[in-house]
């Protein structure tokens, strides 16, 4: 079974830009060549930051470009989102009983659980887990089925990646999250954005994988510690395939438009 990921849209209203970038047209781009290459996915996943500003306009400009997807698309909440303009739009998309944007699915090859991590009265644009999140949490852990991978996705990684302008935007309270994983069932891949970098690597033996974002990148700068640097780097998505016990990641950068040629051409070579 195969899907997509993007993450961090960034969507604004139309007839506006973000950094100088129309995220409409990238996200558009993304879709076109996820719909040649890839007619045999199951679903695009989107982790988050959907709306830069959290506005209705936003999100229905998305929803319009999103009409174009050949199959379904399931949305997160990012620190940028706002729930009440999002279901006004989005008005049948995944809550939980506390009204939450998150939801366990189980698949023939896998099983899903997505997290709202938005802290939408915070001081910052942390993340954060409240006792409602953690409850459905422990219960989905509990209710997703032993004899198939269980994939998580969230917006914020729980944990430090190295890059300390985002890491004091991190889930607050990953500790806990552990906590639980650790007493319930880990995860056999966690998935996140927020970080705008692709980075991959284990927590406490659970492997992860952050998307590289949509829209604008985060620097590489493993220094800057209050302030947040920004780049046009160009925007991938990933392809992921889940099959016989093996989770394999591709990413793709679906706006080069550079050359292709064999390897193995000698003409090549010696260009």
């Amino acid at each position: 079974m195969k899907f997509v990921i993007l993450t961090d849209t960034h969507f604004v209203a139309a007839g506006r830009r973000l950094y100088g970038i129309d995220p409409a047209q990238r996200l558009a781009a993304a879709l076109e060549s996820v719909a040649r290459d890839h007619r045999d996915i199951a679903f695009i996943m989107i982790t988050g930051d959907l709306a830069h500003w959290g506005q209705r306009e936003a999100y229905e400009r998305l929803q319009s470009v999103l009409a174009a997807a050949h199959v379904p698309v399931h949305l997160l909440m990012g620190n940028h989102d706002r729930r009440a303009p999002f279901r006004e739009v989005f008005s049948v998309h995944d809550s939980d009983e506390h009204g939450f944007i998150q939801s366990l699915r189980v698949e023939a090859d896998f099983s899903m659980i997505t997290l709202d991590t938005l802290e939408e009265d915070g001081p910052t644009h942390a993340g954060f887990l409240c006792e409602g999140r953690l409850t459905f949490m422990r219960e989905a852990l509990r209710a997703a089925p032993r004899d198939r991978p269980l994939l998580l996705f969230q917006h914020h990684p729980p944990f430090d990646t190295g890059l300390p302008h985002m890491d004091r935007i991190q889930l607050r309270n990953g500790a806990e999250e552990l906590a639980l994983l650790s007493e319930i069932r880990k995860p056999d891949y966690m998935f996140m954005g927020h970080i705008h970098r692709p980075i991959s690597g284990l927590w406490h033996g659970i492997p992860f994988h952050i998307q590289r974002a949509l829209a604008h990148q985060v620097a590489f700068d493993l220094t800057t510690p209050s302030r947040i640097p920004g780049t046009l780097e160009a925007p991938d998505y990933a392809l992921v395939d889940v099959c016989n016990g093996r989770i394999v990641i591709h990413q793709r950068s679906f706006l080069y438009d550079g050359p292709t040629f064999w390897l193995d051409d000698n003409a090549a070579q010696d260009r």
